[in-house]
């Protein structure tokens, strides 16, 4: 026991100086930020063959159901008007800013995978 009572004396001793600058700790602030994030851009990935109508967008694929989007090319941006970005649907309306048209697809289906 004796023991134990000089080891809780001596570091009671050796730890006084470091509590006695007085030092208060202020409570940290949180000041928020607000970080605005551009409108999220999407581009047709791949089309394959090319010219046919066969798209990879967002990491799914879709296929054509107009010739008006035959021309569309890998790079151009759109926007999705009806439907999913992944697919889970049955039809797509996408706007292309480029060629300023929209075409209708057919989610998830073809012949070509």
């Amino acid at each position: 026991m004796l023991k134990f009572i000089l080891a809780l004396a001596l570091t009671a001793l050796i730890a006084a100086p470091a509590l006695a600058d007085g030092m208060e700790y202020a409570p940290r602030r949180y000041y928020p930020q607000r970080f605005y994030l551009p409108a999220e851009q999407h581009v047709i990935e791949v089309v394959q063959p090319p010219w046919s109508g066969n798209f990879i967008i967002n990491g799914a694929r879709f296929t054509a159901r107009s010739p008006s989007c035959f021309g569309w090319a890998a790079g151009e941006r759109i926007r999705l008007l009806a439907g999913d970005w992944n697919a889970r649907c049955a039809v797509a309306v996408f706007y292309n800013f480029y060629r300023r048209n929209t075409c209708e697809m057919l989610c998830g289906s073809g012949w070509w995978w």
